[in-house]
This record gives structure tokens, C-alpha cells and sequence, in this order.
């Protein structure tokens, strides 16, 4: 049975070509994915509070959730191989 495994994926720019955070490789898909969507449904609830409280600070929060889960969702596909002159 051939299990496919995350790739490392870096988020969180903090420079002009630093990034501060990356998903580890090695990480079943299944397993990615289901944290991918247990961020997304946080990102949710987060975003729904922040509407009721009218908080800039839950809105940062939630948009570097998305980050994070989009990072998620990107290292479970293929990398691009890289470009040949």
C-alpha cells in the first residue's frame, strides 16, 4: 500500500524571502487533511465571534489560520518539480 506523505510547506512570511513556520514532511495525508479541516472549522467559529465582538485581533487571528491550513492542503500535493534552463 503506498501512503502518501506531506512535503514541507513554509508559511508565515516574516522577510522579504524568510518564513517563519513550515509543515514538517513526513505526515500522513490523512492525517494533514484532517488537521486542515479541524483549522478550517476554528477558522470558522473564530471568524462568526470576531463578527459579534467586532475584533480586529480575531480577524488576524483567523486570516493566519487560513494560512496555516492552506499551507496543510499545499504540502499534501506534489511539489512542482523545479524548472530546468
Amino acid at each position: 500500500m503506498n501512503v502518501s506523505n506531506t512535503h514541507e510547506v513554509s508559511f508565515f512570511n516574516c522577510g522579504l524571502s524568510e518564513h517563519l513556520l513550515s509543515v514538517r514532511p513526513g505526515v500522513s495525508q490523512d492525517a494533514a487533511l484532517h488537521c486542515a479541516a479541524d483549522v478550517l472549522a476554528t477558522t470558522h467559529s473564530l471568524l462568526l465571534a470576531a463578527d459579534e465582538i467586532d475584533s480586529e485581533a480575531a480577524r488576524a487571528a483567523a486570516i493566519l489560520l487560513v494560512e496555516v491550513a492552506g499551507a496543510v492542503l499545499n504540502a499534501t500535493t506534489r511539489p512542482s518539480p523545479e524548472p530546468t534552463d
